[in-house]
């Protein structure tokens, strides 16, 4: 298909419909543009979603079909959450943790947790050995932690709800002098190659095959603001966009005073550059001091 061509969407939707018919997605009927069709999934692919799923899991995500995906999935994602955290029994996880201090936490890890840290998240990944929901604040005692890291976290929660009480407890948590390293999507990495000519800039930011098709999720897009949106809404994953002006906002707001606009594999601590290589293109890096 002749992405980035000059050609109009609907002739590039009809000479694609093949190759979008071989991942489960309509063609239109042959010359009929304005025909019903199906447009193509530039957020992580809902096909792709359902790849490993028990039979149980596949009906809860395809069960109610009247309701749009856009507000059911999100629905299931927090119930998810919820039952979670009720079966985690959070304070038995506090009391864990009370005495303890000089701590190395990191938060929302996913798959890339890290020995001799505590990786902490609500759901319980390789090496996770702390399961609790971090937006409701943190499970350590005031002054008991050395560091915070945290990567492609952040932007998952909302930045007024959420954001506000979750970097105020982590002012709390930390030691005097403490260090918090906070690695978010770069909204201006992503505005600037947006505004540069051609894709090539673009796709030093976010990896992208030749014919534009992300590296990390297979979705393929024929505009560049579709993979702004798909990168900053990441279906409906990511709740906000930072730059550095926005997040070290944040951070004054929870009490932070030493802010710092940092690079990848540069930190005030060494011990702090655990940063995963694959996202150093798009990533925006800032640390925290708190302060006596």
């Amino acid at each position: 298909m002749g992405v980035g061509s000059d050609r109009s969407v609907p002739e590039l939707l009809l000479e694609g419909a093949k190759d979008i018919g071989k991942h489960g997605r309509l063609n239109p009927p042959d010359g009929k543009v304005g025909r019903p069709m199906l447009a193509p999934e530039i957020y992580p692919n809902f096909e792709q979603r359902l790849v490993g799923k028990t039979w149980f899991e596949k009906f809860l995500m395809t069960a109610l079909p009247f309701i749009p995906r856009h507000t059911y999935h999100p629905f299931l994602s927090e119930m998810r959450v919820a039952l979670t955290r009720m079966f985690s029994r959070p304070a038995r996880t506090r009391k864990l943790y009370r005495d303890r201090q000089n701590l190395k936490v990191n938060i929302g890890p996913g798959l890339s947790a890290r020995p001799d840290w505590v990786n902490v998240d609500i759901f319980k990944f390789y090496g996770v050995n702390c399961i609790y929901d971090c937006r409701r604040g943190l499970p350590f005692a005031e002054g008991a932690v050395k560091y915070i890291f945290t990567e492609h976290f952040f932007e998952h929660i909302d930045y007024l709800e959420e954001a506000p009480p979750f970097l105020t407890d982590c002012y709390r948590v930390l030691e005097a002098n403490g260090i918090i390293r906070i690695i978010v999507p770069d909204v201006e990495k992503y505005i600037y190659a947006y505004c540069a000519e051609g894709w090539e800039q673009l796709a030093n930011v976010r990896p992208l095959r030749p014919d534009h098709t992300d590296v990390h999720f297979g979705s393929r897009f024929s505009t560049k603001m579709e993979v702004l949106n798909a990168v900053f809404r990441q279906y409906f994953e990511h709740k906000y966009a930072y730059d550095f002006d926005t997040l070290e906002l944040a951070l004054r707001r929870a009490g932070f005073s030493d802010i710092h606009k940092q690079a990848f594999g540069k930190s005030l601590s060494p011990e702090l550059c655990i940063d995963n290589p694959d996202r150093v293109s798009e990533s925006l890096y800032v640390e925290a001091v708190k302060r006596s």
